[in-house]
């Protein structure tokens, strides 16, 4: 009974792939598109790479420090940051926000809607929107 429960996740989960990346191709996306997509990933990896180089061994101890919550991790390795630090982190945050004008840029009206709705049916898959249920259950109980 296992092996067949086991089997029908496995069947179910290879279909779910299938569907998702199905959709992404439905996109249709043009070579430039394809391209300002790698640039924009690889843009991202130097940049973090080249923020990584800079932090200090303490910064890196506060961020291997599980005995702080997520919060409490942030808050503690932000009160560390040098200037120069915090100067890398905007210019990263710009680079991002350049580049993802430029690709929507690039998108054709079905391009958009196909995008939108994708987003739009997700949007209920975040985890605050998952927090928010299971609270809204438990109080309704």
């Amino acid at each position: 009974m296992k092996s067949k429960t086991t089997y029908l996740i496995i069947a179910f989960l290879c279909c779910f792939n299938l569907f998702a990346q199905e959709e992404f191709q439905n996109l249709n996306l043009t070579s430039e598109q394809k391209e300002l997509l790698t640039k924009q990933k690889e843009l991202i990896k130097q940049n973090r790479e080249a923020f990584k180089a800079t932090l200090t061994d303490a910064q890196k101890e506060i961020l291997k420090n599980r005995a702080l919550s997520k919060i409490e991790r942030k808050k503690a390795f932000n009160k560390t940051l040098t200037q120069t630090q915090k100067s890398i982190l905007l210019r990263n945050s710009n680079n991002l926000k350049r580049a993802k004008v430029r690709f929507r840029a690039t998108l054709t009206k079905k391009q958009r809607q196909l995008i939108k709705n994708r987003v739009k049916r997700n949007k209920g898959n975040n985890r605050n929107n998952l927090r928010k249920s299971i609270r809204d259950r438990r109080l309704n109980r």
